[in-house]
């Protein structure tokens, strides 16, 4: 997938035609020979409040933090800090290994790399002399 295709991509995505936000977080994505790189800003996120998963041609990462209101007899009168919900899909391009993602979390970051296949992955072919 080239820069025009991966840019056509995230373009359909912003405008809803290849998949769905709910509320969402800035995302980059990268390629390179091995695979894609995508890099998630999920500040105030740990690892256990995230999950990346694989549904058919689906990449789902969603993030959430449940509502915590442990402190009783207080009347709140500001309440921003409850509980939150983010999720971002994407459409995995066809040359994706599904079966060998890798995901990291840190400093608020996630990092989700994405493996090509193998018969995706250019190689060169030596030339014998006869």
């Amino acid at each position: 997938m080239n820069y025009l295709q991966m840019n056509q991509m995230l373009n359909q995505f912003h405008t809803g035609r290849t998949a769905a936000v709910q509320k969402g977080f800035n995302v980059d994505i990268a390629e390179s020979s091995e695979g894609y790189r995508i890099y998630a800003d999920i500040p105030g996120f740990t690892a256990e409040n995230v999950d990346v998963r694989v549904e058919e041609n689906l990449l789902i990462i969603e993030a959430g933090i449940p509502e915590n209101k442990t402190e009783e007899n207080l009347t709140w009168h500001v309440n921003e800090r409850r509980g939150e919900n983010l999720k971002r899909s994407f459409v995995l391009p066809k040359d994706v290994n599904k079966v060998d993602v890798e995901a990291e979390m840190k400093n608020g970051v996630l990092t989700v790399n994405l493996k090509k296949k193998p018969e995706a992955k250019p190689f060169t072919v030596k030339v014998k002399e006869n």
